[in-house]
């Protein structure tokens, strides 16, 4: 791992912020480059699902990332479930596997994870 992608990481965690739904931990966070990488880290360090954000000019990307127990209680397909509806809100795409998805829109980092959240909390209370 280079310098850059392991300081991504690192400031990735430093502005992670935790919600917890249900028994599960999600995190959010922000990083201009190597969102995969950082989402990955996240869950490493005890996240059930890491969603993180970059930004350059108006484009839009986001990473998610969940362990399996997540997919496997919930039912959750990132892709279908998270990553699709959110790319078409943001004007863009979003798909994935069940474990990990990617989006790409128009949007600023703010509203992208706000959306996120909405729909996780949807999708995780209509599982139970």
């Amino acid at each position: 791992m280079d310098f850059s992608e392991r300081v991504a990481r690192l400031k990735a965690c430093r502005r992670a912020k935790l919600f917890k739904v249900g028994e599960w931990i999600i995190a959010f966070s922000h990083v201009s480059a190597y969102q995969a990488s950082a989402a990955r880290a996240i869950i490493d360090l005890g996240a059930h699902v890491a969603v993180v954000a970059g930004q350059k000019n108006e484009n839009l990307e986001i990473s998610l990332r969940c362990v399996r127990e997540f997919h496997e209680k919930t039912g959750i397909h990132l892709g279908k479930d998270i990553a699709k509806p959110l790319g078409e809100y943001l004007h863009g795409m979003g798909g994935g596997h069940s474990t990990a998805a990617g989006v790409n829109g128009v949007g600023d980092i703010e509203t992208g994870l706000k959306r996120c959240l909405r729909l996780l909390k949807e999708k995780l209370a209509s599982a139970t």
